[in-house]
């Protein structure tokens, strides 16, 4: 009998695998949706858990902070083992994705018994907000976050990629944020109108959070794809934990980012949790919050929408650095008079727009750290990174929490009266005014440290070549090829649709222990020609073009007029792409598979170019199965724009055989016997130069 693991994972099957691939849509989204499936629970545990046992069931303040706190011990703990177990998870079903299928029910289940509070005492629901606290935070809530925020760095390598992966996320999360933040409360207080018992509104209204949590989890787990295969293929299990931890806290844009993530926490902490007390108890109507978190919130979604277009232009540090500058704005104008309801939302909306750009970029911030941690050390960490950034986070959250709960307590406040002492307006007023002042300044010089904008691309170049480089194997591995010592052979396979041409460029690059160098360009093409994401669609479009329907309007010979100013034409890309074969096949040989790399690289030394071809019958089947349905007029079609592109920038046919040294029927040969036959003539060659 197949397991609920493999039952779900048959959307896995004919996937795209390049670690460069423009992500589908559905995929971007069922990865994104699963934010807002975590918020839910986070936000309800972070900022209304606490509402929940002062004002609800009545536990102190003091009591409260000390759960937060000592739970943060345990949590730290927690984060670092889940993070190692991630690097040593080597399942079928990916190294993280795994997980979140395991625990998406026991994590509904735990949110849950959270606000299950039973009739007990004074200590009894102390013991009992402190066991199921830990239940859900500690062990559950760790256990399926941390491989959640690591499967967004393994789904694609593209940075740009990551950034519009991160963008869609935040907007989502914060729409969750707001829904929790805002309207939970007004809710709950329906329900309990209506069934006459608050505590079983809380469950309720938890319960169907949770539900519909699990539904979106799942979907993640089925539709998204593990493509990063150098996570997938490095050996973390034989890097010792210490060695690990050492590249992780010696990474400085890490470092960077954790500091910008504790910070945020407990600004998030102080607002989320003191605009309650602050709207109840100072502006004197506690359905204020509403308005007030719906308005930052609000902003904060624009402001991340507007991130893509702003982003390539001024970068990470820049715009993290302006939106803390209006964040210490936005605080200033409030304190002018800070009972104005007015004024209050102005500075709402200034403080959502001030985080929107780090809100949008934090999760792919420890990505780029990742790439940086790599490129520096050799090591690629994924799970203690993301795992540490965690820590960082609750750890930001529980402390805050604490400190909190011990100010308020020492200022006598008392959740279950209406009236507060003056000691207590004025803890809760400076937790609200002042301190998110000193919060911004600090995220503003972390902020400033931030270098790897301009470092970033090139440092992913390197990476690129460094691992196309660095694969060698002893000649006895490598079957049928003894001669070739060590890889400097380049191949270009050119191919009809259907006719497995990707599938034999991927077993000639296991037995030469190369790279398959196709989507990859898109990145170095980009980065060459100093495009950003707005530019990106340009570069795909170039790069597809021979799929589709449309004849090209330009001539591929046409170059500039003298005087006049460049566009970036399809001309200039087919120069720069084949700048970029003939440099890559110098430095990292590898398998070229298509870009009319048998015409860039024709006449280099130990290189060789294969042409792939099937008869109708086999096609059919391929399309069918690993191009999900398409039929044999379709890939003809297909080949046909991708003969018209061949011929446009070369001005020669291309499934014209003098332009191979070898053609192959691999309705004939199969893939395998395709394979052989082309190291053999290769072996062959390589022997005879020598």
């Amino acid at each position: 009998m197949k397991s609920v693991a493999e039952v779900l994972n048959y959307k896995q099957k004919g996937k795209d695998m390049d670690e460069f691939i423009v992500v589908p849509l559905s995929e971007k989204l069922a990865y994104c949706f699963g934010d807002p499936a975590l918020t839910l629970m986070y936000t309800m545990t972070s900022t209304l858990l606490i509402y929940f046992y002062t004002n609800v069931v009545g536990i102190s303040t003091g009591a409260v902070g000390m759960i937060m706190l000592i739970s943060r011990v345990f949590d730290g703990f927690s984060d670092v083992l889940m993070g190692t177990i991630i690097d040593r998870t080597h399942s079928k079903y990916g190294k993280a994705r795994i997980w979140i299928l395991r625990l998406a029910v026991p994590y509904a289940l735990a949110a849950i018994v959270l606000f299950t509070m039973p009739g007990l005492g004074p200590i009894g629901k102390v013991v009992y907000a402190f066991v199921t606290y830990n239940i859900m935070n500690t062990v559950v809530y760790t256990a399926i976050s941390q491989p959640f925020h690591a499967l967004g760095s393994l789904m694609s390598r593209d940075r740009r990629q990551r950034d519009t992966i991160c963008n869609i996320r935040m907007v989502l999360s914060i729409t969750a944020s707001m829904i929790i933040t805002a309207f939970t409360l007004p809710l709950i207080n329906i329900v309990a109108d209506m069934i006459g018992n608050t505590q079983a509104a809380w469950i309720t209204v938890t319960a169907v959070y949770a539900v519909i949590s699990v539904f979106v989890l799942v979907n993640t787990y089925m539709t998204c794809t593990e493509r990063v295969q150098t996570a997938q293929k490095s050996k973390e299990e034989d890097v010792p934990f210490w060695t690990a931890l050492k590249a992780t806290v010696t990474n400085r844009y890490f470092l960077i980012a954790l500091g910008l993530m504790l910070f945020y926490t407990v600004y998030q902490i102080i607002i989320g949790t003191d605009l309650t007390y602050y709207c109840q108890y100072v502006l004197g109507n506690v359905n204020l919050v509403t308005p007030l978190s719906a308005s930052e919130k609000i902003a904060t979604i624009v402001g991340i929408a507007m991130i893509p277009k702003l982003l390539p232009k001024y970068g990470k540090r820049k715009l993290i650095c302006a939106g803390c500058l209006l964040g210490i704005a936005g605080q200033l104008i409030f304190l002018l008079n800070a009972t104005s309801v007015s004024l209050g939302m102005l500075t709402c909306i200034m403080r959502g727009f001030g985080i929107a750009p780090f809100y949008g970029v934090q999760y792919s911030l420890p990505s780029d750290a990742i790439e940086y941690g790599q490129w520096k050390t050799g090591y690629r960490i994924e799970g203690l990174m993301f795992s540490s950034m965690s820590m960082g986070q609750k750890a930001g959250s529980g402390f805050t929490s604490a400190i909190m709960g011990a100010v308020l307590s020492w200022a006598a406040f008392d959740g279950l009266k209406e009236v507060q002492p003056a000691s207590a307006i004025r803890a809760i007023s400076v937790f609200y005014l002042y301190v998110p002042i000193a919060i911004w300044a600090v995220m503003f010089l972390l902020a400033a440290c931030y270098k790897l904008d301009k470092q970033y691309d090139q440092m992913m170049k390197e990476l690129i070549a460094r691992e196309g480089g660095e694969a060698e194997a002893p000649a006895e591995e490598i079957p049928n090829i003894a001669a070739i010592s060590e890889n400097k052979i380049n191949i270009a396979i050119g191919r009809l649709y259907g006719a497995s041409g990707r599938k034999i460029a991927e077993g000639l690059a296991e037995a030469l222990k190369c790279r398959v160098y196709d989507r990859q360009i898109i990145c170095l093409l980009a980065e060459k020609l100093g495009m950003e994401s707005q530019d990106m669609d340009k570069v795909v479009k170039y790069l597809d073009s021979y799929n589709e329907n449309e004849a090209f309007a330009f001539s591929p010979y046409a170059y500039p007029a003298a005087g006049v100013a460049e566009d970036v034409t399809d001309m200039r890309m087919f120069e720069e792409q084949t700048k970029i074969i003939q440099t890559l096949a110098k430095q990292a040989p590898g398998v070229f598979l298509g870009r009319c790399a048998n015409f860039v690289l024709g006449g280099q030394p130990h290189s060789y170019s294969f042409f792939v071809y099937a008869d109708d019958e086999y096609r059919e089947k391929e399309g069918k199965e690993y191009y999900k349905g398409q039929t044999l007029n379709e890939l003809k079609l297909r080949d046909i724009q991708r003969n018209e592109y061949y011929e446009r920038f070369t001005g020669m046919k291309r499934d014209d055989p003098k332009h191979y040294d070898m053609v192959v029927n691999v309705s004939k040969t199969g893939v395998d016997g395709a394979v052989k036959m082309i190291l053999d003539y290769v072996e062959q060659k390589e022997s005879g130069s020598k």
